[in-house]
């Protein structure tokens, strides 16, 4: 068959004044011929591998096309004289011929595009925060006050006091919620080895055969089940969120009142750093660099930041088409606040009405299973895990109806972000009876089994590559199996709060994960971009190999992590601090207290604390 996909040389074209370099995307003509029919076959299997009548290319257009600069345009010109061209080499070459050509744009030696006012604007505003940063930590370096205390707003921007927060704060002294920043850790570094195969799926890839080869393997073919490890974020946000609730209506009026004013608090939490890594998607990353597909990742990301940036602002990303979005990683931002909002309902009905609890939350967990149900059955949507072919990659899941309404929707995600709130119900409840769940033989198994029913959820559905799921089939595979795993994560918190088991508890409370989780928001948000300019950079077609796919996501994850620690010290850490003077969030003093036949830690948690993990 022709390659999938090819790229010139790059730089070795535009060594001349009058190159021209286009990206170019044709289908091929169909007809009889043995070859075609066979490609045609082959391209029928979509679950598992690319439509190869669909070809891609970077081509050198003066060198090998004729073209010339009056083609950069990239105009119905251009692409007549590219067709021609493509005409001949795939006819003499495989006897086979090109339908129809769209050029997505020409790179000359002249393409350079100087910074606009909106780049020196949004500049100037991340140079401004810089000079806070190091001028409130220079002030407190020289002129240090008695007893670390001075002003607060100063204090805020220290990056000496939030360097200290970033290693000592929080839980990591043995509070109850230390296991969810290694949660958030390990759960951030998997979701990086997902999208690092998806950025193989998506780049021009020299061997596609890596990537339709790695549904027959078995243990490659985890990975596009691997989005399930979502609901990690989904159960410790439900369970975080209904929790804090739960604890601030013990001493506060719960009423609509708090629903706008939790709101706005989430808002001023989340915008901040997003605004940031936004500000520089939009106008300085696109200048850090060049290369065929550049413009294609780097800089389309540009263009959609600038058009669409109002869709992140309102936190709602999720409800808008994927492939036209401003940082598509915040997808998750959107569905989360929806589920945030719906919960806060949820919880203000309980506390009005205290005897409903066990029926409102047992009725809206079968009501947030059976949607998911009914929308995949009558919607003949896909399973979840099969939404992940490769042309739907190559295409960033543009019209992927499994996507956009089981994937990435606040109905698909629901049940997982409910069970955490009935975990922080069953938590909150067991500390007002006083239950010594720490003894009970119970809960320990449940503990040891939760991680391998988890990675049992993971091999579900593994052969749905290899033959069509029936309306029935995808329905329950869709409704049941990422909320297992959400199930197994449950019982995987309830444990660790009751450290029913030493090597668990062990492996979510070492001291070096409590940063890292705590940088995992930024992480979020600046991967995609590291993975944009990484591969936007790329000269030549990728050649993927085991190693050197290990070896990108190594890459991938130590430099996404290195760059969140300043988006951590100079923007998010400064901005939960200013969240709490604005809220008047102080830490309390005295902490609840359980029997003393709880274990010493597993319960001493002050609102503030809740109020900052959230």
């Amino acid at each position: 068959m022709p390659a999938l996909s090819e790229l010139d040389d790059y730089d070795l074209c535009l060594r001349k004044p009058d190159a021209v370099y286009c990206i170019v995307d044709f289908e091929l003509l169909e007809d009889e011929t043995p070859l075609y029919q066979y490609i045609k076959n082959f391209s029928s299997l979509s679950y598992k591998n690319y439509k190869h009548t669909k070809l891609h290319r970077g081509v050198c257009g003066s060198q090998n096309c004729g073209l010339n600069l009056t083609h950069a345009n990239a105009s119905e010109i251009t692409a007549v004289s590219l067709k021609r061209c493509f005409n001949t080499t795939i006819h003499q070459s495989y006897g086979l011929q090109v339908d129809s050509l769209s050029v997505r744009y020409c790179k000359t030696q002249n393409d350079y595009v100087p910074p606009d006012f909106l780049d020196y604007i949004i500049g100037a505003l991340l140079l401004l925060l810089l000079l806070v940063n190091l001028g409130c930590s220079a002030y407190y370096f020289f002129w240090q006050p008695e007893d670390d205390e001075g002003n607060r707003y100063m204090l805020a921007f220290c990056v000496q006091k939030n360097w200290k927060a970033l290693k000592y704060g929080g839980s990591a002294e043995g509070g109850i919620f230390k296991c969810f920043q290694a949660m958030r850790f390990y759960t951030m570094v998997m979701i990086l080895g997902l999208h690092s195969m998806i950025f193989i799926g998506y780049g021009y890839t020299e061997n596609p055969d890596f990537i339709e080869n790695s549904y027959d393997d078995f243990f490659k073919s985890l990975l596009f089940n691997a989005r399930i490890i979502v609901q990690i974020f989904f159960v410790m946000g439900g369970f975080l969120m209904a929790y804090k609730m739960l604890v601030y209506a013990e001493t506060h009026q719960f009423t609509l009142k708090t629903v706008p004013m939790a709101i706005v608090n989430r808002w001023l939490r989340l915008m901040p750093a997003v605004f940031v890594v936004m500000g520089l998607a939009m106008t300085w990353v696109p200048h850090l660099g060049s290369g065929p597909m550049w413009d294609a990742v780097v800089g389309r990301e540009r263009e959609m930041c600038r058009s669409n940036w109002w869709q992140l602002v309102i936190l709602m990303p999720n409800i808008f088409p994927f492939e036209h979005l401003c940082l598509p990683q915040a997808w998750y931002l959107g569905t989360d606040t929806q589920l945030f909002f719906v919960t806060l309902i949820i919880l203000l009905i309980i506390w009005r009405w205290p005897k409903s609890g066990v029926p409102v939350l047992s009725s809206v967990m079968v009501i947030s299973l059976i949607i998911p149900f009914l929308q995949s059955y009558f919607m003949n949507l896909l399973p979840i895990r099969v939404s992940l072919f490769p042309e739907s990659i190559r295409d960033i899941f543009g019209y992927n109806e499994t996507f956009y309404h089981a994937y990435v929707s606040a109905q698909g995600n629901w049940a997982g972000y409910h069970l955490g709130v009935l975990t922080a119900w069953f938590y909150h409840k067991a500390q007002t009876k006083k239950w010594d769940l720490g003894e009970s033989w119970l809960l320990k198994i449940l503990f040891v089994i939760s991680i391998p029913v988890a990675a049992g959820t993971v091999l579900m559905g593994w052969d749905l590559h290899h033959r069509e799921a029936s309306a029935f089939e995808s329905a329950v595979f869709n409704s049941l199996n990422q909320n297992f795993f959400a199930l197994a994560m449950c019982v995987f918190i309830i444990g660790n709060f009751y450290k029913c088991n030493r090597i668990y508890v062990g492996a979510v409370e070492w001291g070096p994960l409590q940063p890292l989780g705590r940088i995992s928001y930024c992480a979020m948000l600046l991967h995609a971009t590291v993975l944009r300019t990484y591969g936007g950079q790329l000269r030549r077609s990728f050649y993927a190999t085991d190693y050197t796919a290990i070896m990108l996501y190594a890459g991938i994850v130590c430099t996404t992590y290195i760059l969140s620690l300043p988006l951590h010290l100079f923007v998010e850490a400064p901005a939960c601090q200013l969240q709490k003077i604005l809220f008047g969030l102080k830490r309390q003093t005295k902490e609840r207290e359980m029997n003393a036949k709880v274990k010493p830690g597993i319960s001493n948690v002050s609102v503030s604390t809740v109020s900052t993990h959230i």
